[in-house]
């Protein structure tokens, strides 16, 4: 499976500013999409350290995410939001995209007291606000649109002032987002059980160096066939989905304890620190070390702006 991030456009249908153009610290995609025609589906994938919105004007939009063994619909309408968190497997399922109108943005998570210009204590006041969102969908007011509005309208005059401007109306709207009352038009798929059985073998034994061909036997495939119907029901490979989860794993780790990094690896059932740390940095872009020293709460973070 692989990340998507859409190049820069500006067509009367899809407007979309990269964070090479707006240079904007914490941002990244800004668009403004009024699909007047159907598009093809959009894959599974994700996004590593990135909180993603797609705020609804006009229509609605179809959205899946792949979670603990579960694929959710999410049907997000008019004046709704619809969220997905960092390295969430999401996509539209086989849904062709219809005609409708939505704003969307995504929100670097890399550097949590450098987000927007703020100083150290509004950045990560504003990034903790962000990652402790649990709700997948909020409902906006006509307020949070016109935030956005004027946000996308700012920067996308590309001026260094206008940029200014824009990120007051962003943070405004970002900072808005936990008093929002959530609301959840889903419908649950339950994965095929024996993939479900080798995902729940796998939870329960990641200290261990799993072997594809184990998971397969616990499943009761065929290794062959057990590769494609593990795609096919949760969204990307075996492989993938194991170093996802340990990954999410090492990152409580990391945090919540003083463990070392060679003692988290070996408890993950990595071969070597080294190998951990490998795999570790192509998700999240940054070393365990790090991760650990960025995202650890500082006591004296309040006093050193």
């Amino acid at each position: 499976m692989y990340e998507i991030f859409d190049e820069y456009c500006w067509t009367k249908e899809q407007k979309t500013i990269t964070r090479d153009k707006h240079k904007i610290k914490g941002l990244g995609n800004f668009a403004h999409w009024t699909l007047t025609s159907s598009l093809p589906p959009v894959p599974m994938h994700y996004h590593s350290n990135m909180l993603e919105m797609h705020c609804m004007i006009k229509g609605t939009r179809q959205n899946q995410i792949s979670k603990d063994g579960k694929i959710t619909d999410y049907t997000t309408s008019s004046n709704q939001a619809f969220l997905t968190f960092p390295f969430e497997i999401h996509g539209t399922g086989e849904t062709p995209r219809y005609p409708c109108e939505f704003y969307s943005l995504q929100i670097d998570l890399t550097d949590p007291y450098h987000l927007f210009g703020l100083d150290k204590r509004f950045s990560f006041g504003l990034y903790e606000q962000l990652t402790s969102l649990r709700h997948h969908q909020l409902v906006l007011g006509s307020t949070h649109i016109d935030e956005l509005r004027s946000a996308f309208n700012f920067v996308s005059e590309g001026t260094p002032e206008s940029a200014m401007v824009a990120v007051q109306f962003l943070t405004c709207f970002l900072f808005c987002l936990r008093f929002l009352t959530s609301t959840q038009k889903n419908k649950t798929m339950v994965i095929d059980p024996h993939i479900k059985a080798s995902m729940d073998y796998l939870n329960s034994h990641m200290s261990e160096k799993l072997q594809l061909s184990e998971l397969a036997d616990i499943a009761g495939y065929s290794l062959s066939f057990f590769k494609v119907k593990f795609k096919k029901e949760v969204g990307i490979t075996p492989a993938e989905y194991i170093n996802l989860q340990k990954f999410e794993a090492a990152k409580k780790l990391l945090t919540e304890t003083n463990q070392s990094i060679t003692d988290i690896a070996y408890s993950l059932g990595f071969s070597s620190s080294g190998y951990f740390s490998s795999v570790f940095r192509k998700l999240a872009t940054c070393t365990p070390q790090d991760y650990r020293r960025t995202y650890t709460p500082q006591a004296n973070l309040f006093n050193n702006n």
